[in-house]
């Protein structure tokens, strides 16, 4: 990292959790593009839909090595 980038790193640091979460957006904005507002609501439904889950006792999908490995297991073979 630069000394710059550790100057502005360590300012950013002495924010309000609030202040370096708009930093961040920010941040990521420039970087990465404002977010589809489609993506943004498909999103938004899947996390209600498992929050509505796992209030009801449902089982978690499983931990991310599961996930993974069964997402590997179903992508064709090169």
């Amino acid at each position: 990292m630069t000394r710059r980038a550790r100057q502005v790193l360590d300012e950013a640091l002495k924010l309000s959790p609030e202040e370096q979460s708009l930093v961040l957006r920010e941040l990521l904005v420039r970087l990465e593009g404002e977010p589809e507002p489609d993506t943004e609501a498909a999103w938004a439904q899947e996390i209600e839909l498992r929050a509505k889950q796992a209030r009801a006792g449902a089982q978690p999908a499983g931990d991310w090595e599961t996930v993974c490995d069964e997402i590997e297991a179903e992508l064709p073979r090169k």
